[in-house]
């Protein structure tokens, strides 16, 4: 048992160190090809990624209660990104429709999770002190943010005639239904296994970011 442990942190600290050397060339490369792109949408987009990735590099640095204290603000800061690229979205959509209401629905959105924000960094004696209802509001509320997010970056992605930001949003999509399922994961199931999930994480940030470059554009049109 104590070996299966001991291969179980090994394993954990080996995908921890992974998860950190590719969220470090996504910030590279995001960094890399924001300084060429022209497109102020996509270069705002690549620049955003790469201080996402530097951020979650920070979170999974082991320090003592960092994980704690910087994941769900630099979940607000991936919200605030996808949040601008929807927007982004519809103003290129053909028929300007505003889909499922985002324009007014994120007005609604960002208090709500300003105050899960606040209720995550409660002390625990404050937190355990309260009614166990609350826990539920507060897990029914980042449900909610982030399947209406998840989804009106879905819907955007497939209403946009722009291919890279189509591609963009659909990996965005892809992320924060990952961050759902690794959430519930990591509250509710192993917080060991969440761990690994960083990996896959990493990797769709690191296409987020090559889904901007410039040199993937030419060779496509070069191809047509």
């Amino acid at each position: 048992m104590q070996l299966a442990s001991e291969v179980i942190n090994i394993a954990e600290d080996a995908a921890n160190v992974i998860a950190i050397v590719i969220f470090g060339f996504a910030a590279f490369r995001a960094f890399t090809i924001g300084r060429v792109l022209v497109n102020r949408v996509y270069r705002n987009r690549a620049y955003f990624m790469g201080v996402f990735a530097i951020i979650v590099i920070v979170s999974l640095i082991p320090i003592p209660a960092t994980i704690g204290k910087i994941y769900f603000p630099f979940l607000f800061v991936f919200f605030i990104m996808v949040d601008s690229t929807i927007l982004a979205a519809l103003d290129t959509d053909f028929f300007h429709r505003n889909t499922l209401r985002w324009r007014q629905i994120r007005l609604v959105l960002y208090p709500l999770f300003v105050a899960f924000l606040a209720y995550a960094f409660l002390p625990s004696n404050a937190t355990n002190s309260l009614p166990g209802i609350v826990l539920d509001v507060v897990v029914a509320t980042f449900l909610f943010i982030f399947v209406y997010t998840t989804a009106t970056a879905v819907v955007s992605a497939r209403r946009t005639p722009d291919r890279p930001l189509r591609r963009f949003m659909a990996l965005s999509g892809l992320f924060l239904f990952g961050f759902i399922v690794n959430t519930l994961i990591f509250s509710f199931i192993s917080k060991g296994f969440s761990f690994f999930l960083f990996v896959v994480f990493a990797y769709i940030t690191y296409r987020m970011a090559m889904s901007l470059s410039p040199v993937g554009k030419v060779e496509k049109e070069i191809k047509g």
